[in-house]
């Protein structure tokens, strides 16, 4: 019985989101690693470009390959994750995870998305890299709109 291609995907998925925990935990060089990543990236490209989406939509296709193209522009003639900067390492945790998303299709799946950014800190000229949940993102940047959208003065509401 031949594997279908959503299986395929679902396995290169789960094996392509475990591999920066597994480069920690283990003690295998870091090159294998990143040789993983970008066959698994070129299996998948492969697949959609012989019109084996499986249910995919056209959008979804859209942002997958954009994605792609994303990992393979950050990687280009790295050999080791350790080769990376950190925003390189953010850029690609980012792109393999809207991939991630798309594949599973689901709201879940892009609200369980993890995703990191570089943000200032207030009063320094430090950056930092902060990661989360696409949801616990939306929450920070929705609560930072609600305050500025409150009256800066009180009026008869000052207690």
């Amino acid at each position: 019985m031949k594997p279908s291609l959503r299986n395929y995907r679902t396995a290169t998925l789960i094996l392509m989101l475990a591999l920066p925990f597994a480069a920690i935990a283990q003690d295998a060089p870091a090159p294998e690693k990143l040789d993983v990543i970008l066959t698994q990236q070129q299996a998948l490209k492969r697949d959609l470009d012989a019109g084996k989406d499986n249910g995919l939509t056209t959008r979804q296709v859209s942002v997958i390959r954009k994605s792609q193209a994303e990992v393979f522009t950050v990687t280009d003639g790295k050999t080791s994750l350790d080769q990376l900067s950190m925003e390189e390492k953010v850029r690609l945790e980012n792109a393999l995870e809207r991939i991630n998303a798309e594949v599973r299709n689901t709201r879940a799946g892009h609200d369980d998305k993890q995703v990191c950014w570089r943000e200032r800190q207030s009063g320094t000229t430090m950056k930092v890299t902060r990661c989360g949940t696409e949801a616990e993102m939306r929450e920070a940047r929705e609560g930072a709109r609600d305050f500025l959208d409150r009256p800066k003065v009180c009026g008869d509401r000052c207690g």
